[in-house]
């Protein structure tokens, strides 16, 4: 049982929906295009060396769009 199980254990225990799971993982997405477009423009006037942090960002926000995505699927194999 991976970590995404529990998750979505505890999420169908509490009673949350995969549509809850989805529009989060769309936030993140949305985020993370926000972060990229910022990283770009950061490198373009200050260097790559600063443009790490908005792309670490970017990054971060990826991961978690990923996993609630994830977490949604889960659930809705619980749901089935």
């Amino acid at each position: 049982m991976g970590m995404h199980d529990g998750y979505a254990g505890r999420a169908w225990a509490s009673g949350r929906t995969p549509e809850e799971f989805h529009a989060k993982a769309q936030m993140h997405a949305n985020g993370t295009w926000s972060f990229v477009i910022i990283a770009l423009v950061v490198w373009y006037f200050a260097g790559w060396v600063w443009a790490l942090i908005p792309a670490a960002l970017g990054i971060i926000t990826a991961l978690q769009s990923i996993s609630a995505t994830t977490v949604a699927a889960r659930i809705e194999q619980l749901r089935n």
